[in-house]
Formats: C-alpha cells, sequence, structure tokens
C-alpha cells in the first residue's frame, strides 16, 4: 500500500498492481549497460537465483530503495562465481548513460553494481526493450526472485526499508550471506531430517551418510540465534529451542567434510 501511494504521488499512476503476475519465468535476451549480452535462461541454469529489480530513473521509491539493492547485492556476493543469487536491474525508459549515472548516484560511486539494462539501448540488438511490459509490472519498483527451476518464487520483494529486508525472501529459499565466502558443496536438503517440525523445546536434526560438524540456527531477518560446533563423529544430535521465540527459523548444517544443507524450522 506504501508503496501504491508513493507511485501514485510520483506518477499520477491508478494502478494498483505491484507485482508480475507471472509464475514461470520468461526468457529474455539482452545487452547489459556496457554491451554485454546477458540470458536469463542461461544464468538460471548455472543454479543460481536471479533477483530481477524493475524500475525507472524519475521514480522516487525506485530511488530510495536503490541503495539497498546495492547493499544486498554486495552482501550476498556481489553476483560473482560464489554467489547464490544474481542481481541484475531492468530500467524502464533510459538510455545507458542515464543509467550509468544512475548507479553513480543512487547506488555508489564507484561499483560494482548490479547487471544493468537500459530502458532504450537493452534489447539483445542495442536498441528498445519492453522487459517490463513482457514480465506485466504496473508499479515501481518491483523485485522478484526466479530459482533455478524458472519459477518466480517471489513476485514482489516489498518493502524494503533496509538491506537486511531482503534476507528472509532469500533465507526462506536457502540462500545466506554467509554461503557467498564458505567454498562448501551443498548437499540435497534431503539428506537432512528435523524432527518434530514444528517443534516446541527438544529438535533431533539427522543426517544421511555423514557427520555433523557445525549447526547454526538464523531467524528470518538473517540474525544468528543458535550456533553449536560437534566432533563430527555422530550423524544426528538434539538441540533445544525452547528459548527460542515463535517464528520460521533457517537451519544450516555444516558436515565433516565441509558440505552444508539447510532446511526451514518452524517454531511454536
Amino acid at each position: 500500500m506504501v508503496k501504491n501511494l508513493l507511485l501514485f504521488l510520483f506518477l499520477g499512476s491508478l494502478s494498483l498492481q505491484a507485482q508480475t503476475p507471472l509464475t514461470t519465468a520468461i526468457d529474455f535476451t539482452a545487452l547489459d549497460v556496457d554491451g554485454n549480452e546477458f540470458n536469463l535462461f542461461n544464468k538460471l541454469n548455472e543454479g543460481k537465483y536471479v533477483l530481477v529489480d524493475f524500475f525507472f530513473t524519475a521514480c522516487g521509491p525506485c530511488q530510495a530503495t536503490a541503495p539497498k539493492i546495492h547493499q544486498a547485492f554486495i552482501t550476498y556476493g556481489a553476483n560473482s562465481a560464489s554467489a547464490q543469487v544474481y542481481f541484475v536491474t531492468i530500467n524502464r525508459d533510459d538510455n545507458n548513460t542515464v543509467l550509468k549515472n544512475w548507479e553513480t548516484t543512487y547506488m555508489s560511486a564507484t561499483g560494482p553494481y548490479p547487471r544493468g539494462i537500459s530502458g532504450t539501448q537493452g534489447s539483445s540488438t542495442g536498441g528498445p526493450q519492453n522487459f517490463s511490459s513482457v514480465y506485466g509490472i504496473a508499479a515501481y519498483p518491483t523485485m522478484i526472485l526466479i530459482a533455478p527451476n524458472k519459477q518466480i518464487v517471489e513476485q514482489d520483494m516489498w518493502p524494503i526499508n533496509t538491506a537486511n529486508d531482503f534476507n528472509p525472501y532469500f533465507l526462506s529459499h536457502g540462500i545466506n550471506p554467509g554461503s557467498v565466502s564458505i567454498e562448501t558443496n551443498t548437499l540435497e536438503e534431503n539428506t537432512l531430517q528435523i524432527f518434530p517440525n514444528p517443534s516446541q523445546n527438544i529438535v533431533n536434526i539427522a543426517l544421511k551418510n555423514q557427520s555433523i560438524k557445525q549447526i547454526t540456527l538464523f531467524n528470518l531477518l538473517g540474525n544468528q540465534v543458535y550456533r553449536s560446533n560437534f566432533e563430527g563423529v555422530a550423524n544426528q544430535t538434539d538441540i533445544d529451542v525452547v528459548q527460542l521465540s515463535n517464528g520460521i527459523y533457517i537451519v544450516e548444517v555444516l558436515t565433516s567434510n565441509n558440505q552444508k544443507v539447510l532446511k526451514k524450522l518452524v517454531k511454536k
């Protein structure tokens, strides 16, 4: 509601639709502000989540949100090879020069920046693109999250008052800032068993064919609320969550082979 009110004030728009109506991504190929080709499905096929920020430079809420997007971009790996989520900004109707000025003014004077695609020079041939229309975007900014399986798992990440407001969205899909700097392989989620779940007090955590080295719990603000180290000789253990507030947590288990697996835990 706040975003739509701000949108009305800045644009005079009467639209109340502030997200994509799509649930499955539509592929596109673009040229970024530096003339490099970007294909959405190629990036998803690398196993990356892709955050797409739809915006235009004269949009007041977009200007206010841009530094938060940039901070999250840095926190989650700055589109590096080890980053789980790849950031792309899609501009509605400005050219490459205006978009570069936008980046330095509203994101960071020195960079780096998310992959930037301008409105008038961002198509695969370097001309105007219509990606916002393809995704049915009716209000700005709209930020969506696309999973590697091409499903749009977050149709509108809002409100974003600080960079930390992205954490609940990312953590709910197993993406966390710590994963960027830990060079480990990720196990399949079904190797981790949590019982009972939901739980009120004692939780049993068990791994298949692996020993537990460390258990960490994060709340949906991305804050660590529990951590315990183990000798790595047992594949299951109990932890007491009675002191935690009711809600959803992300359990991250590091194995003795320095692999990790994440799963949701509900405390009630």
